[in-house]
């Protein structure tokens, strides 16, 4: 605003501010000694933050219970055999 620019979206900045994190943490992994064992640190630590998602959307974890026929399907079955 002082330099007469127009300002930004909360999110175009919180983006701008994560790029450059990203950017300031490959710098020093690649500066480091040891840039092997920064870059395994790194790695785990983006890991541990990452958050897992379940889906729905493909049971995962859910029971399911028995997979059997039912009575109305089985009287179907015997039906169309005939």
């Amino acid at each position: 605003l002082e330099n007469k620019q127009p300002g930004l979206p909360v999110g175009c900045l919180t983006e701008r501010i994560k790029a450059e994190a990203l950017i300031k943490t490959v710098e020093s992994v690649v500066t480091a000694d040891e840039p092997k064992q920064q870059l395994e640190a790194f790695t785990a630590a983006i890991i541990s933050v990452l958050p897992e998602h379940r889906s729905k959307k493909h049971l995962a974890g859910l029971d399911l219970g028995k997979q059997e026929s039912s009575e109305s399907l089985k009287y179907r079955a015997a039906a169309s055999i005939n």
